[in-house]
């Protein structure tokens, strides 16, 4: 029964499955193949707030479409570093456009579009097309991988004497005699049993950040920015009061007095990244603090009238469930900021396992079909016997 139910999930969401083991992994392959960061010449000492960010990012208007507005300004990571100033439609959080920046003009380097079928992947793996009900559908694909990951572990465990003999040991590889529907039954029940933890965890951290309801469970208030993974509300809007202080307000304004304000009141934060928007209001310093790392960033919001720096996610007082949300997000996408080593390991187990589920997908099928070519022939084979046994006996 278990061994049913285990083919007839995968054959039911055989393409779903297969879209999201293809589409993960070409989201983790895509990025690594599109062009690095240029160096520039060191023209200045490395201080983020000199020669002035507000500078950069005015210098980078010009470059990028009308309509656009500045959404995330990326700052130099060392000296001899690009900075990026990324461009998006007022409201949108996610951007569409960038403009690589000499942080030491500023002058602009050269531009970069972001490729629409990129974002098309994105909402592809994240909710197949199917909103409003993508999220939960997506939700309940991972609930049932999970039920795949674990039953085919308990399908794969083998008997007792198995053990104990070693011989468990020619289950977890293939077999070099292997041939036809043996070699598709021995790939998928190696490969399966050598990707079944990574699988395992995608599958449950998926099915968390899928479903609506998942961050709440954890803790995490969705919304307002730097307000916590995911904060800024994708396709948030503003009023027509604000819309009308954008006409002469640029979101970057006040940006350079926030950043010397943080380098003197918080001379140990790293600048990792400036969230921007149509006002000033919506800016929100994205740094790493010593004592928690990149992994764990702290946002900061500026109040220029008191000259206060206000944490608005701050990592010392998340509870477990928000840093476990938080986690869980940032190894389900393979954002880990870490020492050269494990992140490019990370990010690798992350695209094998993509490939893995996709391999399921197509394998499983393969061996149903072949299966039932096996019982068609058989069965043929048999009425020609019985018809020849009915032709003598006559």
């Amino acid at each position: 029964m278990l061994r049913k139910i285990h083919r007839w999930i995968g054959l039911i969401l055989v393409l779903p499955f297969a879209l999201q083991g293809l589409t993960g992994t070409l989201l983790i392959l895509i990025p690594l193949l599109m062009p690095a960061r240029p160096q520039v010449v060191p023209r200045v000492a490395a201080d983020m707030g000199a020669p002035g960010v507000e500078a950069i990012i005015a210098a980078a208007r010009p470059a990028a479409p009308g309509g656009m507005i500045p959404l995330r300004f990326d700052p130099a990571r060392w000296a001899g570093d690009s900075a990026v100033v990324t461009f998006g439609p007022p409201g949108e959080r996610h951007p569409t456009f960038e403009v690589l920046m000499d942080p030491g003009a500023p002058a602009v380097i050269r531009t970069h579009v972001f490729p629409a079928f990129f974002r098309f992947l994105h909402n592809l793996h994240a909710d197949l097309f199917l909103l409003p009900y993508g999220q939960n559908l997506t939700g309940i694909m991972g609930l049932l991988l999970t039920g795949m990951a674990v039953t085919g572990l308990i399908l794969w465990w083998p008997h007792p004497a198995l053990w104990a003999s070693g011989k468990w040991r020619k289950t977890i590889v293939i077999s070099s005699r292997a041939r036809g529907l043996r070699l598709w039954r021995e790939a998928h029940i190696s490969i399966g049993f050598w990707m079944s933890a990574m699988l395992l965890f995608l599958a449950v951290s998926g099915m968390i950040l899928a479903f609506p309801f998942g961050a709440t469970l954890f803790g995490v208030h969705r919304g307002g920015p730097g307000g916590g993974p995911g904060g800024g509300g994708r396709g948030e809007r503003h009023g027509h009061h604000e819309a009308q202080v954008t006409e002469t307000v640029t979101g970057e304004q006040g940006l350079d007095a926030a950043l010397r304000t943080l380098s003197a009141k918080m001379p140990e934060a790293k600048l990792m990244a400036v969230r921007l928007g149509a006002s000033p209001s919506q800016q929100s310093l994205e740094v790493a603090l010593p004592a928690y790392g990149p992994n764990r960033p702290a946002s900061v919001q500026y109040d220029a009238k008191s000259d206060v720096l206000r944490l608005t996610r701050d990592p010392g007082q998340q509870r477990t469930g928000e840093w476990t949300f938080q986690w869980l997000h940032t190894l389900h996408e393979a954002k880990l900021v870490a020492p050269a080593v494990v992140a490019p390991v990370w990010k690798a187990a992350v695209f094998v396992t993509g490939a893995a589920l996709t391999f399921f997908s197509v394998s499983g099928f393969v061996m149903w079909s072949l299966r039932r070519r096996d019982v068609a022939r058989r069965s043929a084979r048999v009425s020609v016997a019985m018809s020849r046994q009915t032709s003598e006996a006559d």
